[in-house]
Formats: structure tokens, C-alpha cells, sequence
């Protein structure tokens, strides 16, 4: 191994390390460290440009340097940022999305609007609704292709998180980012499954196992295939608990009306934006919570199990200006299927007639998209182009990629009115963030 001492003048990358990068040198990447910082690492392995090394001492501190809250943070993989106090993480978190546009990109910093602040709330810690610990396969196959028979006593050790800087797992009795009711049920998950293993009623001791802990309103759930009920903007979202919802239900209205916002804007004539198509929806939550300000509304998703939470959470809140449809994004704009929509008159009847998405009035529509942290695909960015809807509105959990998709777009001839990143997830690296799209002219 080697010792360096290094002043870190670069930013954080994207897994939340320090780099020191030097013409002509290769770079080094340091955990739990702040740019600005001198610190000692020790060097463990060298690629053809750059070096992973450990942090042994901090030289020379940042003022913006705090003391973690969990014991486990300099190893844990869950969180990369609790020894910065919350200001600078989020000032991190906003330069780095205006690095990724420009970098990314390739955008020139005059040819779109600076990046916002980004924005959170109060509550820091133990907000998180939701967490997946692992742990590893108690007994060994007894030989290749052969399980271990159940009934078979052992002892499961660690349950928790991968370390920072290897697959193997920390124990983490405690979770600082997770909800209390999520902490109190997760002390006796633990004493639970470590009890089945040494009495034996394991189902697979030969393998290891991701168990799930979602609270949802206050209940927390185990079992991924159960419902659940989660409220936002006073309207209640039903799913199955390990089914993908956003984990943050404080900064998540913070979200919502974000969009909401940004979808409803009159269009730069001044008109009313009348047609809403939400892709890549999920259970409804952008189509549902924007229905009221459209005519209609359209979600399509690939999942069908989603869209079909999706549907039922329209009918649990008597929404009928909703539709969703199974298909891949693309699949939307050129669909010659009809959707059929109803609407509730003031008398209270309801109206069915079919529409179809290709009739939708351009000038009058927005497309809203959370694609996965893939981004959304060249044939989707493709159809949108075709499609040429008044506005975009790109909420993405992955501004890399976010960034990438956005050099298309304007290519496209649509111009970037702002860009918004949330602090969705406090004390870790991850950053959502909102930029919303106008066809020019």
C-alpha cells in the first residue's frame, strides 16, 4: 500500500468520493472526505488512470465538516455524506447537476438558465420509508446444484448494507435515515430472523435473503405482495409494499407541486394547457395528482401490475378524466387504440367517449416522463420529437443521464426553461432533479 498526502481541490464524484486531479497525474478517489480538505490516504489499488485509496487522517478539515450521526458511516454504503453538514450537501448537489448538464450535455453554460438551488425540507433524518437490508446465505450448498435441506439449524450474522468499498455486508442494528416506526420494527425483524435460523425454520438456509421494511402511514410492512396506503395531496395511493413509490413522504408534496406546477404554466401564447401524457407512470402518482387542472390525462407504463395500481387509484379517488395503458413509453404517440375516458358532469352523470392520443392538440399538451435511472430510450426521445408536444417536463433520479436525454431534446428544437434539484434522499449522494422543456416558437 502507499501513503499520499493530498489536497483535494476537485468536487465530490458521483459515488460521493473526493478526487485529486492533477495534469499530467493520475487521480485518486477518497471516501468520507470534502473538497478543499488535506487529507492522508493510503493508496489499495491502482487502474490504468486513477487509484482507490482509504482515508487514514484528515490533515486540514472543512469548516462544512461535522460529526456523523451513525458510527457506521464511514463504512457503510447507505449513506456518503454525513460528515458535511446539510448546506454544503446540498450545495454539492447542485453543482454537480450543472457539471452533468454542461459536461454531460455538452450545453454551454450561457445556453440554458443556471441551475436552482436545491431544494429540501427540514426533516433529515429518519425519513426514509422504506429499506431493503440484506444478509448472506447462512449455510454453504452441500454440494454443486444441491440446496441445503430446510429444518437445518445456523446462524445468520451480518444484516444490513454493503460496505462502501467491497460487496460484503455491515451490520446495521439502526438505520439514522430511516423512519422511527421503520427502527423499531427492524430491531425485532432481526431478533426474529436470526432466532429462525438457529431453531431451524429457515425455508433456504442456503441462501441469503433482502427483506423489506416500507412504512406506509405510519404501519410497516414486510411482506412485499401486501397493499398498502400512502397519502399525498389528499389523495391516497394504493400499492403493493415492494413495489417501487417514491421514499421520502415529506419532501414528496415538495415534488409533486413542483411538477404540478411546471406541467399546468399557461404556454408561452398564454394558453391553457388542456391534455396531460405522464410515461413511465408508475401507480398514477404525477397523472393522478395533475388531473384536476386537465381535460385528460394518459399514463402508460411497461409494468403491468403498475398500471393496474395506476387504474385503481384513479377509481379510489374518483378520478375519471385518467387513463392508463400497459406499453412500453414510446408506444403512446403512434398508438391507434382509443382511450376512453369519462367525465363527470355537474349533475353528476358520467360520460364515456373514446379519444386518441395522436389527436391530442399539440400547443395544448404536456408530457411529463420519470423514466428509470437509464433515462428515457433514443426510440422515446425520437416519438416525443415526432409527437411535438408544447412541453416537457423531465423528472429524473439520475441527472447524468437526465443530461444526456436533454442534448437530444434540444436538438429537437425545445429549449430548457429551468432545472430543479430536490435533496430527495439527505446525507446520501443520490439527487432528483426537474427540468422542464419548452418547444421554441
Amino acid at each position: 500500500d502507499e501513503d499520499l498526502d493530498e489536497d483535494l481541490d476537485e468536487d465530490l464524484d458521483e459515488d460521493g468520493r473526493g478526487d485529486d486531479e492533477n495534469p499530467g497525474k493520475w487521480v485518486v478517489f477518497v471516501p468520507n472526505v470534502i473538497p478543499g480538505e488535506v487529507v492522508k490516504a493510503r493508496i489499495y489499488r491502482n487502474y490504468a488512470s486513477y487509484s482507490d485509496a482509504d482515508l487514514v487522517e484528515v490533515v486540514s478539515p472543512s469548516g462544512d465538516r461535522v460529526e456523523p450521526k451513525c458510527s457506521l458511516s464511514s463504512i457503510c454504503g447507505g449513506c456518503q455524506y454525513q460528515h458535511i453538514n446539510i448546506n454544503r450537501q446540498r450545495m454539492m448537489k447542485r453543482d454537480q447537476v450543472q457539471e452533468l448538464f454542461e459536461r454531460n450535455g455538452g450545453l454551454d453554460k450561457d445556453s440554458f438558465p443556471a441551475v436552482l438551488g436545491t431544494l429540501g425540507t427540514d426533516n433529515v433524518w429518519n425519513y426514509r420509508s422504506k429499506i431493503t437490508p440484506h444478509y448472506e446465505a447462512p449455510l454453504k450448498k452441500r454440494r454443486r446444484n444441491q440446496e441445503v435441506l430446510s429444518n437445518v439449524t445456523c446462524q445468520i450474522n451480518e444484516i444490513g448494507f454493503k460496505q462502501k468499498a467491497s460487496r460484503r455486508l455491515v451490520d446495521v442494528p439502526y438505520c439514522h435515515i430511516a423512519t422511527e416506526a421503520i427502527n423499531d420494527h427492524l430491531t425485532r425483524v432481526r431478533e426474529d430472523i436470526r432466532q429462525d435460523a438457529l431453531e431451524g425454520r429457515l425455508r433456504r438456509p442456503s441462501k441469503g435473503a433482502t427483506l423489506l421494511l416500507r412504512d406506509s402511514d405510519g404501519r410497516v410492512e414486510t411482506d412485499n405482495n401486501v397493499y398498502v396506503n400512502t397519502t399525498v395531496k389528499d389523495l391516497v395511493f394504493r400499492f403493493k409494499a415492494g413495489n417501487f413509490f417514491q421514499n421520502n413522504p415529506s419532501m414528496l408534496p415538495v415534488m409533486v407541486d413542483l411538477v404540478v406546477d411546471a406541467a399546468t404554466e399557461p404556454s408561452p401564447s398564454g394558453g391553457k394547457m388542456t391534455h396531460l401524457i405522464d410515461c413511465y407512470c408508475g401507480s398514477g402518482l404525477f397523472a393522478l395528482t395533475a388531473s384536476k387542472h386537465f381535460d385528460v390525462c394518459v399514463g402508460i407504463e411497461v409494468n403491468e401490475k403498475a398500471v393496474a395500481e395506476a387504474q385503481d387509484n384513479a377509481k379510489l379517488n374518483n378520478i375519471a378524466n385518467c387513463k392508463f395503458v400497459s406499453a412500453s413509453a414510446e408506444a403512446i404517440f403512434s398508438s391507434e387504440d382509443p382511450v376512453q375516458i369519462s367525465t363527470v358532469q355537474e349533475s353528476g352523470n358520467v360520460i364515456t367517449h373514446d379519444t386518441f392520443v395522436s389527436d391530442f392538440p399539440r400547443d395544448a399538451t404536456v408530457v411529463v416522463c420519470d423514466p428509470p435511472r437509464k433515462g428515457c430510450s433514443e426510440e422515446y426521445l425520437e416519438q416525443v420529437n415526432v409527437f411535438n408536444p408544447q412541453r416537457v417536463v423531465y423528472m429524473s433520479c439520475d441527472p447524468a443521464t437526465q443530461a444526456r436525454d436533454a442534448k437530444i431534446l434540444l436538438s429537437f428544437g425545445y429549449e430548457i426553461t429551468s432545472i430543479q434539484p430536490f435533496d430527495l434522499f439527505p446525507q446520501t449522494r443520490h439527487i432528483e432533479c426537474l427540468a422542464v422543456f419548452e418547444r421554441k416558437g
